[in-house]
This record gives structure tokens, sequence and C-alpha cells, in this order.
């Protein structure tokens, strides 16, 4: 039974947050070889990589990197009028409005990226039913009295997402 306890926590600690094997080896006082096969066996991995890379991690980064972008811009742009105010080198004043193009350039392609990101994480009505319903039924088979308790809940569920995604 401790063992299932330190399986339990080491799959926290591996795919939630991130931790390596020998940190988490470590932490709970097993042997680092223990940890990498319950990675490998119960599919921690795989698990640990869609939670790192789902849709809302992507946004973010790629909001992130579009803000360094922008705080870049805004520097060049003010660097730019300061030159053309002052009359400065022209060689100068066209290196930063290409420098400018460039960075216009790269903020629309991280745009259009998060654009194909909304447009491919869709999930249709169809297929989170067909999902829904093989988790319903997981629980009927694993805990009947559970399953019976949470028909409510599934009922209201089901109807939340229908008007959401239908």
């Amino acid at each position: 039974m401790a063992k299932e306890r330190e399986r339990k926590t080491a799959r926290i600690l591996y795919v939630e947050q991130g931790r390596t094997a020998k940190d988490i080896a470590e932490l709970l006082n097993v042997a680092e070889k223990t940890v990498s096969a319950w990675v490998n066996k119960y599919g921690w991995k795989p698990a640990r990589t869609a939670r790192i890379t789902n849709k809302d991690n992507r946004v973010e980064n790629i909001k992130q990197i579009i803000d360094g972008f922008a705080q870049i811009r805004l520097d060049l742009q003010n660097e730019l009028n300061k030159l053309i105010k002052e009359n400065g080198d022209k060689n100068e004043i066209n290196n930063i409005r290409q420098e400018l193009a460039r960075i216009d350039s790269g903020v629309a392609n991280w745009n259009k990226t998060l654009e194909n990101i909304d447009k491919n994480s869709r999930i249709s009505l169809s297929e989170y039913l067909y999902v829904m319903e093989s988790i319903f039924d997981a629980l009927r088979n694993f805990d009947t009295d559970l399953y019976v308790k949470t028909i409510t809940f599934q009922e209201q569920h089901v109807n939340d997402i229908s008007i959401k995604l239908g």
C-alpha cells in the first residue's frame, strides 16, 4: 500500500509539476529506477507532454512572445521618432524601419499561429460526448454506486457542453 501512495505522489510530481525522476526518487526515498519504471508502465511521459503542450499553455507562450515583440517595437519606434525629429543618420533610420517591418511580420505570423491553434483545438460536440460516454461507462464499471450518484451531474454537464459546443 505504501508503494501505491508513493506511486500516486510520484505521478503528481512528474506529470503535473514536471519534476525529474531523479528529484522524485530523492523526495520519496525510492530508487530512480522505480520511478522510471512507473513513468514507462503508466504512460506518464505522454500525459506530461500533453499537459505542457495544451492549448492554454501554447496560447500563453505565444502571447508572451508577442508582448516581447511589442516592447521591442515600441522602443525602436521611439528611437526612430527621435532620429527623425533630430534629422539623424538616414541609414540608421532605414535600418530601424526595416527592423520594425520584420517585427510587424513576426507578430502577424504569431497571430496567425494563434488563430490556427484555436481552429485546430476545437472539439466537436459528438467527439466530446463520445469521450464523456466512455468515461461514464468506465465509472459505472469501476463503481456502480458512485456512477449512480453522479447521474445528475452527468446530465447537467452534458447539457452545459451541448449548449457551449452545439
